[in-house]
């Protein structure tokens, strides 16, 4: 398992990692898609997705470069 090496994790934190990352991201895609057909409602749909994309790869406290 390369991948658990290289990202210095073990399956099980890895695997709820992705699954939360997955859920994080059907979520705002649901939210976008309702932007997209009314704009005014859910105005930062993808900015708010992206924050949390971001919080579950890295963390709360970084930034993604």
């Amino acid at each position: 398992m390369g991948h658990l090496k290289d990202s210095n994790t073990g399956y099980f934190k890895h695997l709820f990692r992705a699954w939360k990352l997955a859920f994080t991201f059907f979520i705002g895609s649901i939210r976008c898609l309702m932007h997209g057909i009314i704009p005014e409602i859910d105005t930062e749909c993808a900015r708010k997705t992206v924050s949390k994309a971001n919080n579950v790869i890295i963390g709360p406290n970084e930034l993604l470069e």
